[in-house]
């Protein structure tokens, strides 16, 4: 039991550690299934791709997100000696809805860093609008 417990203890805590946003298109993966191609035109605007796949339809949205952040380094031992610098790194999201029969039937989110780290933030940002209330 000792074993079981302490192998599930990193998951729950990576799970803490998620974002608002993360937990968003984490929810919305289930919770925009059924919704019809007038509502997600309404939360989303138009997709900025369109595909006819096998009968179904695929609409594409992309979202890029920019951010600020300072680095500080500690070169030596002296407060003169600190450097800081600022830089912007991106994150984007590719949001696929696939549509049958004039719904949603699934949703998938692909979402990245500059430096290639997964992220679903861009995503939760992507679908906010159409989460409220869900």
């Amino acid at each position: 039991m000792m074993h079981r417990t302490l192998f599930l203890m990193p998951l729950m805590l990576l799970a803490a550690c998620a974002s608002p946003l993360e937990d968003t298109a984490e929810r919305a993966r289930t919770a925009l299934v059924g919704l019809d191609e007038a509502g997600l035109k309404r939360c989303l605007g138009e997709p900025v791709a369109m595909h006819r796949e096998g009968g179904n339809d695929l609409w594409l949205y992309f979202r890029e997100t920019s951010r600020s952040a300072t680095a500080i380094s500690d070169t030596g031992y002296t407060p003169t000696n600190r450097g800081s610098s600022t830089y912007d790194y991106f994150r984007y999201c590719e949001a696929a809805f696939t549509l049958q029969g004039g719904r949603v039937r699934a949703v998938d989110f692909t979402g990245r860093t500059s430096t290639g780290r997964q992220t679903l933030e861009p995503c939760g940002a992507l679908v906010e609008r159409c989460m409220a209330g869900k």
